[in-house]
């Protein structure tokens, strides 16, 4: 009797298709952007009918939305955000370390990563509809979370505009390994960032943000 190697029917295909093109957008549209990236296009990397893409989620802009909330919230929950503000500056500190390894580890230790980091990137340099939910989800709690523990080591108050342009000069020494990878990898004459080298990475970048909160 043969095996059937068709594919998944039902849900499971629906799962499928839909799998698909959330990997196929996330791949075109950290390249392409919204706009430069067409239905069809889109369809043939995912390889499914075109129609699937208005079926599942209702069009392109709907593909797009998917994908961007799909990478805020990989990245979110890979980051450990505390949830009460620190009691010490010494907490405050090691809080601060500890988040900023996290982050620099998610936007740097997988497959997906160089390609969510540019999509992020694209949506901040070109906002679209879509930024003020992955705002939400993303960049304004870590955004908060580095500048409440960086205003504790520094006794000042969360809201001062000193810890807020810290904060973001901070989470900006995570950004930069992540946006500029090419040209990093170039530099140290590698193909790849290894296991090892992220987490060198992660470690400056933990130290960093340290000093960066203190001076």
């Amino acid at each position: 009797m043969k095996t059937s190697t068709t594919e998944p029917a039902g849900p499971d295909r629906a799962a499928d298709t839909r799998e698909r093109l959330l990997l196929a957008g996330l791949t075109l549209f950290s390249q392409l952007g919204l706009e430069g990236v067409r239905t069809r296009q889109l369809s043939e990397a995912a390889g499914v009918n075109q129609s699937a893409i208005p079926y599942h989620f209702g069009g392109k802009e709907g593909v797009y939305a998917a994908v961007l909330e799909q990478t805020a919230q990989d990245i979110a929950a890979r980051l450990d955000l505390p949830d009460a503000p620190p009691a010490t500056a010494r907490e405050a500190a090691a809080q601060l370390e500890a988040l900023m390894r996290g982050f620099a580890t998610a936007l740097l230790d997988s497959e997906a990563s160089a390609a969510r980091s540019l999509l992020l990137a694209r949506e901040q340099l070109q906002p679209t509809p879509k930024f003020e939910a992955i705002h939400a989800g993303l960049f304004m709690p870590l955004h908060e979370a580095v500048t409440e523990r960086v205003a504790a080591i520094r006794r000042e108050a969360p809201d001062s505009r000193d810890s807020i342009l810290r904060a973001h000069a901070i989470l900006g020494q995570a950004i930069v390994f992540a946006v500029a990878r090419e040209a990093l990898l170039r530099r140290l004459g590698a193909k790849r960032l290894t296991r090892a080298m992220v987490g060198e990475i992660a470690d400056m970048v933990g130290k960093t943000a340290l000093a960066a909160a203190r001076d």
